[in-house]
């Protein structure tokens, strides 16, 4: 490697947390900006304690959910336990650590509790981000209807369908599937992405689709529902259902822009934009904007933190074929 390649390599490894960090500075200085502390403080203290408790039970309820999904995305099933727990620790290490390394620490822990490939497990947890992200995008496309902004997803859209349709076609002839994999070698990436491509496909199948849709449909009502009463339950905005849904969305499309973990900052901006387009004051927006942050953030992260110090040694057997 040469001298030049090298710098631009370092400085490229600086840029980008730097560029990731940086959005989430600026994003937190717009949420704050022009909100008075006190009218903010005098907010979060009317919060009534059995509406925020009603939250965070439909917050974990979404835990246990997504537990059972990934429980019959294996052939033969895993345990809930294991997945449920995995889902803990993988929600945990996504709010520290960058790049989403809380779906490979979910994935190591599915393979070590379920003695299941890790590189089958990875494509589990890959084809589980892929339907939420189509649940997602049909949300943000809902809603971009209503605004009759109706061509700005149609690139989205688009990406979706190419997916599915490669992931198709490879279900439908798998010697396709064998040459792609071909390309990676005979070695270590080869058997990842085989193993990954495996686990991806075996969810491809009618009843595999059937559950995974019926399960990211109930999941992303109860995301849904936490939202809804934590704008009107918790904060008393007495906003409609279909605004509701409105912010939920389009602060779940923020949380995968580019930024610190966990979405800091461009999470409070997204959703305090959102609210203030539809009336709602900025102290009041902010307020409830940082309690369903909160929700999200803190609880899951403690508990996943807890399993990791109790349990160190699961994140290290691993079984790689």
């Amino acid at each position: 490697m040469s001298d030049r390649t090298r710098g631009w390599s370092g400085w490229a490894r600086f840029l980008w947390p730097a560029l990731k960090y940086g959005v989430s500075v600026l994003c937190l200085v717009y949420a704050f900006w022009d909100v008075p502390f006190t009218a903010l403080g005098s907010a979060l203290k009317n919060y009534s304690l059995p509406s925020m408790l009603a939250a965070l039970v439909v917050s974990f309820a979404s835990y246990v959910l997504m537990g059972l999904r990934l429980s019959r995305m294996a052939t033969p099933p895993l345990s809930f336990r294991s997945t449920f727990v995995a889902t803990l620790v993988g929600l945990a290490v996504n709010n520290v650590l960058p790049a989403r390394a809380g779906e490979i620490a979910k994935a190591v822990w599915m393979g070590r509790d379920g003695d299941v490939p890790f590189q089958r497990t990875l494509g589990i947890v890959f084809m589980e981000r892929f339907f939420d992200v189509n649940v997602l995008m049909a949300l943000n496309f809902w809603f971009l209807w209503e605004l009759g902004k109706r061509g700005t997803m149609s690139v989205f859209v688009a990406c979706l369908a190419i997916g599915w349709g490669v992931l198709t076609l490879f279900h439908l002839r798998p010697a396709l599937a064998d040459r792609f994999t071909g390309l990676f070698g005979s070695g270590g990436l080869h058997r990842l992405v085989s193993q990954a491509l495996s686990g991806v496909l075996g969810n491809m199948s009618p009843a595999g689709l059937v559950w995974l849709t019926v399960t990211s449909l109930a999941l992303w009502s109860l995301y849904s529902l936490q939202m809804y009463l934590s704008l009107n339950g918790v904060a008393g905005l007495g906003l409609p259902w279909n605004v509701a849904l409105a912010v939920f969305a389009v602060s779940g499309l923020g949380m995968l822009l580019p930024s610190s973990p966990g979405a800091i900052g461009v999470y409070e901006a997204v959703t305090v934009t959102v609210l203030k387009s539809y009336g709602v004051e900025v102290d009041a927006a902010l307020a409830v904007t940082l309690f369903t942050h909160m929700v999200q953030f803190i609880p899951v992260t403690l508990l996943g933190g807890l399993i990791l110090a109790v349990f160190p040694e699961n994140m290290k057997k691993i079984r790689v074929t």
